[in-house]
């Protein structure tokens, strides 16, 4: 029985040390987001923020909704539950990508606020980042989407559509690498580093910072009913001695 509660008790000490370590790290994240250089192009090979207006003459509609825009990432995932592979613990959900269309031309030039220069972003690379934020359209149905009605994509119970998109003009801010190609051309390209993450988000009341500290918040939760749990069998278990 001892060595049963030694084991509950390593298994909460690892897991405390796992969630501290991730909260310890979006924190410095997040004190890092405010400390990055703003854009000015002698920061070429730079970790850095520019601040900026969307430029585009490419107009799309996304293919579910019809949404006008400059750039969509359209997703359709079907949802299923099965049982967790230990008894009793109950069911868990699982998801699956069975459509995904991007906008024709995913390349967008950005107007920075600083210095009016353009710089060039390719959304294949920033869009699906995890905390990249744009306009963004997300709901469940029991049917299956006009776009995928063929039997495989059909046959699922549950869907979640995801669409996302930005529009020309929007105001926006963008974390990532600065490069310059031999012709000139300023880029702007993830760093695929986790200390410097790299995503793109609409200008709207410092959103990237609030997501972050959804992500905290989230993680202190996971803390405290994992702790909880722990100490429920713990308890339990001494009294059942």
């Amino acid at each position: 029985m001892w060595i049963v509660i030694a084991i509950i008790l390593t298994l909460l000490i690892i897991g405390f040390i796992k969630l501290f370590r991730q909260t310890r790290l979006l924190k410095k994240i997040k004190q890092h987001l405010l400390k990055v250089p703003r854009f000015n192009n002698g920061l070429i090979d730079c970790y850095v923020k520019v601040s900026g207006q969307i430029k585009s003459n490419n107009l799309y509609f996304s293919p579910i909704s019809k949404t006008p825009c400059a750039f969509h990432l359209t997703k359709v995932l079907a949802l299923w539950e099965t049982k967790e592979k230990k008894p009793g613990t109950g069911m868990v959900q699982e998801e699956k990508v069975i459509f995904k269309q991007l906008s024709g031309l995913t390349q967008l030039e950005l107007i920075s606020n600083q210095s009016q220069e353009i710089i060039h972003i390719d959304m294949a690379q920033f869009g699906d980042q995890p905390a990249s934020l744009l306009h963004e359209r997300n709901r469940e149905s029991s049917y299956s989407p006009a776009i995928c009605q063929n039997a495989a994509q059909a046959k699922y119970k549950l869907y979640r559509v995801l669409e996302r998109w930005y529009s020309q003009a929007d105001s926006v801010v963008v974390y990532g690498k600065l490069i310059k190609t031999h012709d000139g051309l300023l880029y702007l390209k993830p760093t695929e580093l986790d200390a410097y993450p790299s995503f793109i988000c609409l200008q709207q009341h410092k959103a990237h910072l609030k997501k972050l500290d959804q992500k905290l918040s989230s993680n202190n939760k996971k803390l405290i009913l994992y702790v909880m749990g722990i100490l429920f069998c713990i308890v339990g278990l001494i009294l059942s001695l």
